[in-house]
């Protein structure tokens, strides 16, 4: 396994794999859409996405960054494929996103997630994220019920 920044040859993977899991649990909603839809956008204002390939090339988990106001970053979309779950697929590429911050100056990593999402959750207090209090005007889902943020920069 190897963790490789953003190319173009696998934005359906990170597209396919981000909507599986968002539909398998709760619904797509307008933000998930207007984020994927615009991934580029998103790299050229100093975003980036990381995958996590396997020897063959094939996309195990993706993890994307992107900076907010402030200093602060964002995990934005976090997806594994199910076949690779537990292979610490998923990790690599959230400790590859917490890195491109770090080197980038970022203050912090927030994010939203679910209470439902229990593995993600566990991964994310695993890595030092700590719980804060959801901002629904910073994310704007319907399904966000948790949010979590990891001081890097003071």
């Amino acid at each position: 396994m190897k963790i490789v920044p953003y190319n173009p040859k696998y934005r359906k993977d990170f597209v396919e794999m981000n909507l599986a899991w968002i539909s398998s649990m709760f619904k797509v909603e307008p933000e998930d859409e207007r984020e994927l839809s615009s991934i580029e956008t998103a790299i050229a204002a100093g975003a980036e996405i990381f995958f996590a390939v396997d020897d063959s090339d094939n996309v195990m988990a993706c993890c994307m960054i992107a900076p907010r106001d402030s200093g602060e970053w964002e995990i934005m979309k976090f997806a594994a494929k199910g076949m690779y779950t537990g292979t610490g697929a998923g990790s690599a590429c959230l400790k590859a996103c917490v890195e491109y911050a770090r080197e980038k100056q970022a203050k912090s990593i927030v994010l939203v997630s679910n209470r439902r999402c229990t593995h993600a959750i566990h991964l994310y207090e695993k890595f030092g994220f700590a719980e804060i209090p959801v901002d629904k005007e910073k994310f704007p889902y319907d399904r966000g019920d948790i949010s979590f943020e990891m001081k890097l920069f003071e």
